[in-house]
């Protein structure tokens, strides 16, 4: 199938997401540009292979950031990608820390088309179903100019 190099060249060719500019910002708006720019890493992840910025924004103890991280860099060792999808992130909601918290929460609201994974070697094509209004809820905290990412869960509906 002659298709497969140029898909992956486009996949490995993609930009790395432009940081917004207020991403920095000890702020409510700081918090979910982050949020919004670890989503277009996590995609870029996938795409790319590249999980350089997605591992410096996401802590250790973050179980979604490490099986990311694990699961981009083992695609793309065996010689795999994943096609760019279209996702859109809408009602980014951010919450004051609560008394006794290290954490703020951030949710997002987050709708995408179907992602498809090449997973390399001459394996099939796997695609997970699109998703519509998924919630997603970060543990945000801001550390030496920046937000970090301390966990990620997907609201169950």
């Amino acid at each position: 199938n002659t298709t497969h190099p140029t898909k992956r060249d486009a996949a490995l060719a993609e930009p790395a997401p432009a940081k917004p500019s207020q991403m920095n910002e000890e702020s409510a708006e700081g918090a979910a540009a982050s949020v919004s720019y670890f989503l277009d890493l996590y995609r870029y992840a996938y795409m790319t292979g590249n999980t350089t910025e997605f591992a410096a924004m996401s802590e250790d103890s973050c179980k979604f950031c490490q099986s990311a991280i694990d699961n981009a860099t083992n695609l793309h060792k065996a010689g795999g990608w994943n096609d760019k999808w279209e996702q859109e992130i809408t009602n980014i909601r951010y919450y004051d820390k609560l008394e006794g918290y290290d954490y703020n929460r951030v949710e997002a609201t987050v709708s995408r088309q179907m992602i498809a994974s090449h997973p390399g070697g001459g394996a099939t094509t796997e695609t997970s179903s699109p998703t519509e209004n998924e919630t997603l809820d970060f543990a945000v905290r801001y550390i030496n100019g920046r937000w970090l990412i301390g966990g990620v869960r997907v609201e169950q509906k």
